[in-house]
């Protein structure tokens, strides 16, 4: 006889709750299930998490919600219930006392693959998705670094989004009261003011040239009602009890009589020794005052920092720990950045300042405007709330760089928090690292860098993107050489593209320059066919937050062209055998319908080669990406023997 018994002082933490072994194969030979007690705290929610296994809960003791997808049940004790393969579930326990269970799960493989059929990814996006991007700042143009980052990705997000039919928008702009704006303006003896709108307009013109066109701008230093609106935000947040005024040691340059935070000061971290300014380090992430750097300096004349006493608004982020907590719990992020989210979280987080002495950005009195973080939280908050009032709920997806980490997945929730708009924060975000050129970093102060206008009149805006598609610092530092910026238009899936497409020249004089209906159907027709369909569906699974890829979209799509042109190859010597007629014809009209297919999925990488091909199968509006293909109508007129392959420089999709 084997026996267990409940025994609290023998459970382990997991899942967020107490968990104790109980039965399982390894204790009882060919048992076909494994289980556990199970404890939940009073007042506290398990893991929200999926597995393959299918699960069933007996409830022994306590109250409590089981919440599976978008379902809940309260239960209590005797109560049951099961929960199916892959699907997303945790236990509330809203009680004084534990919620106490057993649970018994097991492997069941034909329900788990009949469950994923279920959650296709194309069923699971949202039907509206705003799309999120870090305005860039206006004290210089682009480089392909900047573009690396998050805007081509997101741009890339959203174009895929329409084509499946949902609704997107793109929302970013230009960070005009950054404090490098008033650096450089500084540095050049000119206004910040003049400094913000001349490279904000060209910042915004080399994203359009990218194929990069957001339906909201948020451009602070052109908007007349800007001002008011954040003062009014910044009331909202200085009423919260996390939020008192102080007088702290400042970093200051008697020289320059300017007191030091961001861009005004140069040191290196505390923590990681990189070089980093003032309030944040690049490169390990973590969030600093500028008079805590060491050897700081001011970066306008190079004297050694002091300090002095200011007066300011400061914000506790450490009161709203928990509130940051619960809501990362609901959220996707990005590995990295929820690494570094909860080690911070677990050092404790710091008090930050709302408000700089600084003459540039929204004034505040007493010689100080707001700081350039907090404007840029409270503008993301007020166009997410307008988009929401204007367009309906929409599930925000936020794209950042890792080096922005704590300012948009710290500083920006706890500001929400503060104001009381929480339910306009992004409840996905997606990083990046960054792009290396050669082995370093890009930098223009070294003119270590390729600027994204020049790169873009020289290969066109489909070899640009592509190869920033395909090295996108995902997850790593990854890296592009001097002598492949120099031939962006050689990319394999450019160059393969273009032959396979090239081809159908010779396809259009078998099918008379129009498309054949189907005939006779072999399985490689068939398989082939399946192809199509499936690998539409993989590239879906590339474009959840959860799952975003660029990289592996870019490399799944070289595998498509492959596949098409070796399905070509072993077909063309069928489709001339007299007694494979009707065969031909299925051959001819998959060649065509793949054809369709590659400027869908396409699309959202090489716009312009996607409508190219488009037009020339007289194929009108913007692609659709169809959940199972159809082919196209039969006697369709083809527009030419081929697309149109001109390279597309300097054109804007």
């Amino acid at each position: 006889m084997i026996t267990r018994a409940f025994d609290r002082s023998a459970m382990s933490w997991s899942y967020e709750m107490h968990l104790q072994p109980l039965l399982s194969a390894a204790d009882i030979e060919g048992l076909p299930f494994g289980s556990v007690f199970g404890s939940v705290p009073a007042r506290s929610v398990s893991k929200r998490h999926a597995h393959q296994d299918g699960e069933m809960f007996i409830v022994l003791g306590g109250t409590a919600f089981v919440v599976l997808g978008d379902e809940e049940r309260e239960l209590g004790p005797g109560g049951v219930v099961y929960l199916s393969p892959f699907g997303y579930h945790e236990i509330r326990n809203e009680s004084d006392e534990a919620f106490d269970i057993v649970s018994i799960y097991w492997e069941h493989i034909p329900s788990a693959v009949e469950a994923l059929t279920k959650i296709s990814p194309s069923s699971v996006l949202p039907e509206r998705t705003l799309v999120f991007c870090p305005p860039p700042t206006p004290n210089g143009g682009l480089h392909l670094g900047h573009l690396a980052g998050p805007y081509v990705r997101a741009d890339m997000l959203v174009r895929a989004l329409r084509s499946a039919g949902r609704e997107a928008r793109y929302v970013t702009g230009t960070d005009d009261h950054q404090s490098h704006v008033a650096a450089t303006a500084l540095l050049r003896g000119t206004s910040p003011a003049e400094v913000a709108a001349t490279e904000g307009d060209a910042i915004l013109a080399t994203l359009a040239a990218a194929g990069v066109e957001p339906d909201r701008l948020t451009r602070p230093g052109t908007d007349p009602g800007h001002a008011e609106r954040i003062r009014a935000l910044l009331d909202r947040v200085a009423a919260s009890p996390s939020v008192t005024e102080q007088e702290r040691e400042t970093a200051y340059c008697p020289r320059c009589d300017l007191s030091l935070h961001q861009a005004f000061s140069r040191g290196f971290c505390a923590h990681c020794l990189a070089s980093s300014d003032g309030e944040i380090c690049e490169a390990c992430g973590r969030p600093n005052e500028s008079r805590e750097l060491t050897d700081l300096e001011c970066r306008i004349c190079g004297t050694p920092a002091v300090t002095r006493p200011e007066r300011a608004l400061w914000l506790d982020l450490n009161a709203h720990a928990g509130q940051l907590r619960d809501h990362l719990r609901t959220s996707y992020t990005s590995p990295d950045l929820l690494a570094l989210v909860e080690r911070l979280l677990d050092e404790g987080l710091p008090s930050y300042r709302l408000a700089r002495r600084t003459e540039w950005g929204v004034p505040v009195g007493d010689g100080q405007a707001v700081d350039a973080w907090t404007d840029l939280a409270l503008t993301f908050l007020t166009a997410a709330k307008a988009e929401s009032e204007q367009g309906g709920p929409a599930r925000i997806t936020l794209f950042l760089g890792y080096d922005n980490s704590f300012f948009y997945a710290v500083l920006l929730p706890i500001l929400a928090f503060a104001a009381d708009l929480a339910d306009h924060l992004p409840v996905a975000f997606v990083t990046n690292q960054f792009l290396h050129l050669d082995d370093a970093k890009f930098s223009t102060s070294r003119g270590h860098a390729i600027w994204a206008d020049e790169a873009l009149a020289a290969a066109g805006p489909d070899a640009v993107r592509l190869a920033l598609l395909r090295d996108a610092p995902e997850g790593r530092v990854t890296r592009i050489t001097r002598e492949r910026a120099d031939r962006l238009g050689q990319d394999p899936l450019y160059v393969g593209a273009r032959a396979w497409l090239g081809d159908f020249a010779a396809l259009a004089q078998e099918s008379g320059g129009q498309v054949p209906g189907t005939g006779a159907w072999t399985d490689a027709h068939r398989e082939f066919y399946r192809y199509l369909n499936l690998t539409t569906h993989q590239l879906d699974g590339l474009l959840l937050p959860e799952s975003f890829s660029a990289r592996g979209y870019v490399r799944l799509l070289e595998s498509f062209v492959d596949r098409a042109a070796e399905f070509r190859a072993t077909e063309r010597a069928a489709r001339a055998v007299p007694s494979l007629a009707e065969e031909a014809r299925t051959s001819l009209a998959l060649e065509y319908l793949a054809a369709k297919v590659f400027a869908a999925l396409a699309w959202p990488v090489t716009p312009e080669l996607a409508r190219r091909i488009r037009d020339w199968l007289g194929l009108p509006g913007q692609p659709v990406r169809e959940t199972d293909w159809s082919f196209l109508p039969s006697g369709t007129r083809l527009a030419a023997a081929a697309p149109d392959l001109a390279p597309a420089v300097g054109a804007h999709p």
